[in-house]
């Protein structure tokens, strides 16, 4: 779910506290749709190989979505739209619905990338996950990697860092003073890794002037143990400007959409987002396939939007290029953002499309309550409304996301599964 930028800051100045240093006191492009080339770097399991076992029974599966959500939230984690994670995923997602027998293309936008400046690390070429810190000066650095314990100016290299780049543990100093002394003895970049689990989310409290970024503790101190053996090339690229990619589904033959279900599948980057919005994403390929194995009659699209965080830019890209025709066609949009929680199901949206999920709720005895977006925050089904689409968006409370503890073991099976066959059921009654 995307904060609006005033909320953004609140969120992560207040995990920042939690993961700061103790003693210290976080132009469009044209569309490209395609088959884009894969991630090359994945610890994800492949997608299940296309058989039609997998369109054998016509019913949701609330496990099968908990699997998807522990792929995206677990073995992909923080997924910023921007960074190699969101390509893996992009992958992941284009290869699940292909085993569902959907065409699948990929479309490419340019998003503003200023509200948490991705970034791509790449050690010896190798991309690894990183997180800008608040301050953090943008551009390219390469060069050697350096590292220089927690960053005391007696722990750097007599001769100075000569533009190398310094690798420094958290603790102890403020984040600020770390990139203090490291631009002091002349280093061209700064990676910082963490103490404990989870990425560095921090703010140096004043601008820098070369990247300083947040790594994982395993990240680290893998690089610590590598160079007491060997040399280590490092590169680090802030960019203000970003590539994202929306991963569109559609039945083979269909041109026009009548319905978009639709959920994004980035994060902020403090977390794998397991609720936010792992659990909707989940449910949109399980919509898929159970759309699929009913041959629930009408043009059902399904579309997995990129770049909510950052300000709803995928879904407010895919609807930008949609002619006045495929407008005028959609009979509605259904939203899944944050669903993985056992609460009750909240129905935000298009009165007509609220009031339909609800007796579709009530007909499965699932509690459930007309709704409203809270101040601050957006998804993307205000893209759809604002073309004039009627929308419904299903959502269930959750006061942990965009924090570490939006994690995996607070998911609930059935939920997931309840949320699936709500959406199912609305797209079956508006295809008829």
């Amino acid at each position: 779910m995307f904060v609006r930028p005033a909320c953004v800051l609140l969120i992560v100045v207040a995990f920042a506290s939690a993961c700061s240093d103790d003693d210290g006191g976080d132009d469009t492009s044209p569309t490209v749709e395609s088959t884009s080339a894969r991630a090359t770097s994945t610890s994800v399991a492949p997608a299940e190989t296309a058989t039609p076992d997998l369109l054998a029974s016509p019913d949701p599966d609330g496990e099968r979505v908990l699997e998807h959500v522990r792929q995206l939230s677990v073995d992909i984690g923080p997924r910023v739209s921007g960074t190699q994670s969101e390509i893996v995923a992009r992958d992941l997602l284009q290869d699940v619905l292909e085993s569902y027998g959907y065409d699948v293309t990929i479309q490419e936008f340019a998003f503003d990338a200023s509200a948490f400046k991705p970034v791509r690390v790449e050690i010896d070429g190798v991309p690894i996950l990183g997180v800008a810190l608040n301050g953090s000066g943008g551009g390219t650095v390469t060069g050697p990697l350096v590292a220089a314990g927690i960053g005391k100016p007696e722990e750097f290299p007599a001769t100075g860092l000569n533009g190398a780049i310094a690798l420094l543990e958290r603790g102890d100093l403020t984040f600020r003073e770390k990139y203090q002394n490291a631009a002091a003895a002349g280093a061209g970049g700064v990676l910082i890794y963490n103490n404990e689990a989870g990425n560095v989310i921090g703010d140096l409290d004043e601008n820098a002037g070369v990247p300083v970024v947040g790594i994982t503790q395993d990240a680290g101190e893998d690089l610590v143990e590598r160079l007491a053996t060997e040399s280590i090339e490092v590169s680090i690229i802030i960019e203000e400007l970003g590539t994202a990619f929306n991963v569109i589904a559609k039945a083979p033959g269909t041109t026009t959409c009548e319905t978009v279900t639709g959920g994004h599948y980035d994060t902020v980057p403090a977390t794998g987002g397991a609720d936010d919005n792992a659990s909707g994403t989940a449910a949109v390929l399980e919509t898929a396939r159970v759309i699929a194995a009913r041959e629930t009659p009408g043009a059902h699209c399904f579309v997995l939007f990129a770049a909510e965080e950052f300000g709803l830019f995928g879904s407010q890209y895919y609807v930008s290029q949609l002619s006045v025709e495929e407008l005028a066609t959609l009979r509605g949009m259904v939203n899944l953002d944050v669903v993985g929680l056992p609460q009750d199901l909240e129905l935000i949206g298009s009165e007509d499309l609220v009031r339909q999920a609800g007796l579709i709720a009530d007909g499965m005895g699932l509690p459930w309550r007309e709704s409203f977006v809270p101040n601050g925050l957006g998804s993307d089904h205000a893209s759809f409304l604002n073309a004039n689409v009627p929308v419904v968006f299903l959502y269930r409370h959750d006061p942990l996301i965009h924090t570490i503890e939006d994690d995996i073991t607070r998911m609930s099976a059935d939920s997931l599964g309840q949320t699936v066959a709500v959406a199912a059921e609305m797209l079956a009654e508006l295809g008829e």
